[in-house]
């Protein structure tokens, strides 16, 4: 799995990350392991309609991964931050769907005439890297002995970072691995007074995701 996951083909990348998120905190020392070397470089190849820092055109639709995954230890960042909930500062957040939808808007006269867009994504993340792994490897030393994904949930809900939260709620409604014991009485129990109160957030697509999530209930399930 690790070595599909550190592969050039993003077709084995993205299997072999849900692979690993299904295994969940044992697959953590080994990600870990692949910081050693932070100036790793595997250029994504095969990538169709993936949407991400490395790319030069946007074709009007695809799957969105806002970090420079081409570098090793950011792609592992990414699989990191959808496993545990935290926010240790690998996304560049510089991808979002209602951007490329209003350049998709702007620019359609040429989308009909070439089928795509061109677009060039800024990129900072590699400079503050070895600050962000270590912000990764000194939570894991401190959290390793007792960490579990179900408080690992409840923890990013409960947070007031906007990135852990979302990433929360998304998990909730299409989970990226099974987390045992997240059932719908678990959420109502320990979660949903709280995700009441994040409804009142100024932030709109945090407030949509939450009504879809209260509306259709928690997907237990992968």
């Amino acid at each position: 799995m690790i070595a599909d996951f550190t592969s050039t083909d993003w077709g084995k990348v993205y299997k072999a990350k849900d692979s690993l998120l299904q295994i969940g905190a044992s697959a953590i020392p080994d990600l870990i392991k692949l910081f050693d070397n932070p100036k790793s470089f595997a250029k994504l190849e095969g990538t169709a309609d993936l949407i991400y820092p490395g790319a030069t055109e946007f074709w009007g639709h695809g799957w969105i991964v806002d970090y420079d995954i081409d570098w090793i230890a950011i792609r592992v960042g990414w699989a990191l931050e959808d496993l545990t909930f935290q926010n240790f500062g690998f996304s560049e957040n510089v991808i979002t769907e209602r951007e490329l939808m209003n350049l998709h808007k702007k620019d359609y006269a040429k989308y009909i005439e070439t089928g795509k867009h061109d677009i060039s994504f800024q990129k900072q993340k590699f400079n503050e890297l070895d600050q962000i792994i270590e912000k990764a490897k000194r939570w894991w030393r401190k959290n390793q002995k007792h960490w579990t994904p179900l408080q690992a949930l409840k923890d990013a809900v409960f947070s007031n970072d906007l990135e852990r939260q979302m990433n929360a709620i998304h998990q909730m409604r299409f989970p990226n691995y099974t987390i045992k014991d997240l059932t719908q009485e678990w959420f109502d129990k320990n979660l949903k007074k709280r995700i009441e109160e994040l409804n009142k957030s100024r932030n709109e697509d945090l407030v949509l995701q939450i009504e879809y999530l209260l509306r259709d209930g928690v997907s237990s399930e992968k």
